[in-house]
């Protein structure tokens, strides 16, 4: 495999990062949320609006995949983890885990040394699993997701957690 390495986001490869979405087939209006958290990212322009974080992979001085974390607005404690993506032809080589662990280090350096949670709407697997994230599924029915993605929740301990 080409070493990958994971940064946080450029403005200057904010059209690269783009290009991975629309290449790995998000729908127009799901990119165009993507763009405005983005644009946030960079400018800052909506004010008191808590904004996503971005990362991306890279490989070979490309963008292979980018990944988004903002702290909640349900509770200083809570983080989000969103906007994950891997272009096609680069999945199941580690990207996504790559970018999961840096997104879960600038939350631990964001948070500081207090306890925190961080929730996940995507598929049960075991990446998440190995971490400590657990379904949570809403008492008496199935999630409205039609795709089968559910909401993920992990608690961590702050500083003492290890391997994360």
């Amino acid at each position: 495999m080409n070493e990958v390495n994971v940064a946080v986001l450029t403005q200057d490869r904010m059209a690269e990062a783009l290009a991975v979405f629309r290449t790995s087939g998000w729908d127009e209006d799901s990119l165009f949320y993507v763009k405005v958290e983005m644009q946030a990212f960079f400018n800052g322009d909506v004010n008191g609006y808590i904004h996503a974080h971005f990362v991306m992979a890279i490989a070979n001085n490309k963008v292979v995949g980018v990944a988004a974390w903002a702290p909640s607005m349900c509770s200083f404690w809570l983080y989000e983890l969103s906007w994950a993506t891997v272009l096609p032809e680069w999945r199941h080589r580690g990207i996504n885990a790559l970018m999961l662990a840096e997104r879960l280090r600038q939350i631990r350096i964001h948070r500081g040394p207090e306890p925190f949670s961080v929730m996940v709407c995507t598929w049960d697997n075991p990446m998440y699993a190995r971490l400590g994230f657990v379904p949570m599924q809403p008492q008496g029915r199935s999630t409205p997701d039609k795709r089968g993605k559910c909401l993920l929740l992990a608690q961590f301990h702050g500083d003492a957690d290890e391997g994360v």
